[in-house]
């Protein structure tokens, strides 16, 4: 299992930093029947992994749920995936549209949603939908004409970045599941670079570890030192001073 994949793994979630309890709040209230929650981010945070953890827990209860997953408007925006959504489920169970960077779902799409979430029919289950979404989100649902989608909403999260703290309980924790020492791995030093040069942004942090760990591989080294730290931060967007 690598440690540092710019890929989402399910099995690498780390909630230690509030999304945890963003999770136990999303699912209690998608269960309570909460119409819309929303989930703020700026890019690399960790929204889509705790968008697809909830995507596999509403999943397992397939007699309760019916989960509906779009990862990126701009690309899968397509006739077969509003057929889908359209179909009319069975009202023994529920819709919940899971809704990554939303903000980027047109207008007309949003108005429709708000049809969907306040439209009950006798024969179909009762729609849910969580949006996750960067800063810019706020600013769509700000708009006149959204204002009774955004009124709808229950709840609002934000993913903040990563303290010194947090960061260092990331790494450790990363580094265990992958079967890693961090004792021969990490030093204050380097976990205070690392914070530092990735802001506290997970996936820039995840960049900056794989390149030093296959920095120290090239130099035949069991011990990551602090230069191949600085070297892996000189080819990604980072910044240290």
């Amino acid at each position: 299992m690598a440690p540092f994949s710019d890929t989402p793994d399910q099995r690498m979630f780390w909630g230690g930093h509030g999304c945890q309890q963003i999770f136990n709040s999303l699912l209690q209230s998608i269960i309570d029947g909460a119409p819309l929650q929303t989930v703020i981010a700026e890019p690399g945070l960790g929204k889509t992994m705790l968008c697809r953890k909830l995507l596999n827990s509403l999943k397992s209860h397939k007699s309760r749920f019916r989960a509906l997953y779009l990862p990126c408007p701009e690309q899968d925006f397509d006739d077969a995936l509003i057929k889908d959504l359209l179909r009319t489920p069975s009202r023994q169970r529920r819709t919940v549209l899971l809704l990554d960077e939303a903000q980027a779902l047109p207008e007309e799409f949003l108005r429709q949603l708000l049809r969907w979430l306040t439209t009950s029919e006798p024969d179909s289950g009762t729609t849910q939908a969580v949006l996750f979404g960067q800063p810019e989100l706020e600013q769509l649902l700000d708009a006149t004409a959204l204002k009774p989608l955004a009124d709808l909403r229950t709840a609002n999260h934000e993913i903040q970045p990563f303290n010194r703290s947090q960061i260092l309980a990331y790494l450790n924790d990363r580094l265990d599941r992958a079967g890693e020492d961090p004792t021969t791995l990490l030093d204050p030093k380097i976990v205070e670079t690392v914070w530092h040069a990735s802001g506290g942004v997970p996936r820039i942090a995840n960049t900056i570890m794989r390149k030093a760990l296959l920095a120290a591989r090239n130099d035949d080294s069991s011990a990551l030192e602090h230069h191949h730290i600085l070297s892996a931060t000189s080819t990604t967007d980072a910044a240290v001073s």
